[in-house]
């Protein structure tokens, strides 16, 4: 007889069963071999700016490397990268059992893996500039 196999520990049959996705939950086949895009980036809703000041504190954001302005359907929003904690080396996330009911619903058509999910992104103070005078 040949040796025997170790067990395999909870953690790493739940990785095995996302990276296939085939998780008890049903992942999406768009999941299979994402690099966890949706836990990267955080977009916060903004308000649209309506007068001279509110333009000029949103042009104070995005002078920082990891911070950009968004706009998605007249919806704006304030995106600081990074990526969420609780995801491993592999990206893959460490509490998928339990994350957040807002991780769980996120899907198509918002999915990242569809493209980008704004209408318009500004890095810069110049972009967001040319982006309300029309130009973008």
């Amino acid at each position: 007889m040949g040796k025997r196999q170790p067990k395999k520990d909870a953690q790493s049959k739940r990785k095995d069963a996302i990276k296939k996705g085939r998780t008890k939950e049903g992942s999406p086949s768009t999941c299979i071999d994402c690099p966890a895009l949706c836990c990267h980036d955080l977009a916060i809703i903004i308000h649209r700016p309506r007068v001279r000041s509110d333009i000029d504190d949103m042009k104070w954001h995005p002078q920082y490397d990891s911070v950009s302005v968004a706009i998605r359907h007249r919806r704006w929003y304030l995106v600081v990268g990074g990526k969420c904690i609780y995801l491993d080396d592999d990206n893959l996330c460490t509490i998928y059992d339990r994350r957040p009911e807002r991780c769980r619903r996120h899907g198509a058509p918002d999915c990242e893996r569809f493209g980008p999910w704004y209408d318009t992104l500004t890095a810069t103070p110049g972009e967001l500039d040319a982006y309300l005078a029309g130009a973008l």
